[in-house]
């Protein structure tokens, strides 16, 4: 069993098959690949941010470790510590990436795989919201409201 977030994003006039379509389901998981192949789980959700951060720190640490006489055996741990921190945080990159882009969370699920995370969603989502219509504003008229051209405590413009 895992835990998917489902994260939505809604857009005026949207019907309910293009809302469904835009839903992202996140697993909430070690990620493996990432643990090996972190630059390439990087660019392939578009995580730039963390791309950057990644780039910087293998740039740091290789110029450290020629000019600087830093051991190989450090560099490699820190890498390993880096990979680990990015295996584990991917889903909060990625939900905090969306949440960027205007996704809002909609549901927490816990699901064997995302083809049953995808029917318990869609089976209680009722379509994208719609906006209410603005309440109309009316100027007031009554007792204690001035009827005359006067606003304040000083007549005249």
């Amino acid at each position: 069993m895992g835990i998917w977030t489902v994260l939505t994003r809604d857009v005026p006039g949207d019907t309910t098959a293009a809302a469904a379509g835009r839903a992202v389901f996140v697993r909430e998981k070690f990620s493996w690949m990432t643990l090996f192949f972190a630059p390439i789980v990087l660019l392939r959700f578009r995580l730039w941010l963390a791309l950057a951060a990644y780039v910087a720190v293998a740039v740091i640490l290789r110029l450290t470790q020629t000019y600087g006489g830093l051991a190989d055996a450090v560099s490699s741990v820190v890498m390993v510590g880096f990979h680990l921190l990015l295996a584990f945080e991917l889903p909060a990159l990625r939900q905090r990436k969306l949440a960027r882009l205007g996704y809002e969370e909609a549901a927490v699920l816990v699901a064997r795989d995302r083809g049953e995370a995808e029917q318990r969603f869609f089976a209680g989502w009722s379509g994208p919201r719609v906006a209410a219509p603005l309440p109309q504003i009316r100027p007031a008229t009554g007792p204690g409201v001035p009827q005359s051209g006067v606003i304040g405590a000083f007549p005249g413009a």
